[in-house]
């Protein structure tokens, strides 16, 4: 045999009804001071949210002013072209030194020289003179050895 279900009278259905809805809003009003107070513990960020407001403001006009400057302008091609028309130019002035110090070098070898050859110049002079004293001596005592026994 089936027994059949025992139903409670419909009074105590609504009254159980009326005694979870109860409990259920109670927990909401709970859960509602409850969020309520913590709200009224959580800091106010206004101030701070302001202060890092303030200080982004400051930090884009740094970066506007940054890349306002030349230098920012600059790309590594622009670098390139600059260091290589430096080098150039520089090479070129070195170029023009080391010619102009060859030039000079020269002359002073050239001044050398002519000193050298001057000098081997009045050498040779002085050279030829004492042996043409010595000639001219030698000659003139012969000559006189020739005189002499010719006028004796």
């Amino acid at each position: 045999m089936t027994q059949k279900p025992v139903r409670t009278p419909p009074a105590t259905d609504a009254a159980k009804a009326f005694e979870e809805l109860r409990r259920e809003i109670s927990l909401q009003r709970t859960a509602i001071e409850g969020l309520t107070a913590a709200k009224e513990k959580l800091p106010d960020y206004l101030p701070t949210l302001r202060d890092i407001a303030s200080r982004l403001g400051e930090m884009e006009k740094q970066i506007e002013s940054i890349n306002a400057k030349p230098a920012m302008r600059l790309t590594p091609q622009t670098i390139t072209v600059e260091i290589h028309e430096a080098i150039m130019s520089y090479r070129a002035d070195d170029a023009k030194s080391i010619g102009e110090a060859r030039d000079t070098l020269a002359r002073m070898l050239g001044r050398v020289e002519g000193m050298i050859k001057q000098r081997r110049s009045t050498d040779e002079q002085d050279l030829w003179v004492t042996w043409a004293a010595t000639g001219g001596l030698l000659f003139g005592a012969l000559l006189a050895l020739v005189g002499v026994a010719a006028w004796s």
